[in-house]
């Protein structure tokens, strides 16, 4: 009866082990989706002072919502580090304005702002973004438009996309949303672009009192 005992405990603890095993090898395949949401700082006043106008004070103000319906709650929300100076019609400012135009955002949903990286330094974002932690997270990220366009055409051809779907953010364009799906599983990466609005074109021209 002993001899029959240990045998039947060996099996217990191999069948044990059998279904742990698969438990962790579906938990590391599981696919995963990271959703990186690209937006553009607001509208900025003549000789740019790296702030914004009026404009886009009324754009940040109302950007919480589309991002509530559109997206739900981000995990995290980025921008660049204010500290770090850019040149606005010659003159070098603090660049305040993608900060500022995500602020009432992360107010909204009561977040911190990752701000640790200056506005040209992408490579460090885009390390960030592809950390762990976020394979299956919402990212909010405002920032320079000409620096998204860059980050969205790496992160596409880093990632089994097609760096060729993301269109050049044009100049005078403040309402498109670049949108990134990231999927990875099983060893398998894969990236898709998507564009959107956010629909808030031809905010009033004075501030809210």
């Amino acid at each position: 009866m002993i001899f029959r005992g240990r045998i039947m405990r060996k099996i217990f603890l191999a069948v044990l082990a059998s279904l742990l095993g698969a438990t962790a090898s579906y938990a590391a395949s599981a696919p995963t989706t990271e959703t990186i949401i690209l937006v553009r700082h607001g509208e900025k006043p003549q000789g740019g002072l790296g702030q914004l106008d009026c404009r886009g004070l009324n754009r940040s103000l109302k950007l919480p919502a589309v991002i509530a319906k559109d997206f739900g709650k981000p995990d995290a929300i980025f921008a660049p580090d204010p500290a770090k100076e850019e040149k606005d019609s010659g003159i070098s400012y603090a660049y305040n304005r993608p900060l500022a135009t995500v602020e009432p955002t992360a107010i909204r949903f009561q977040m911190p702002v990752d701000t640790r990286f200056g506005y040209d330094e992408i490579g460090k974002l885009q390390a960030a973004l592809e950390q762990p932690q976020y394979s299956n997270a919402t990212i909010l990220v405002g920032w320079e438009h000409k620096q998204l366009y860059k980050l969205a055409r790496n992160l596409l051809k880093d990632n089994g996309g097609d760096k060729a779907a993301v269109p050049k953010w044009r100049g005078d364009d403040f309402d498109s949303i670049y949108v990134l799906h990231i999927q990875r599983g099983a060893g398998h990466v894969s990236a898709r672009f998507e564009r959107l609005n956010e629909g808030l074109d031809g905010q009033p021209e004075s501030c809210p009192s």
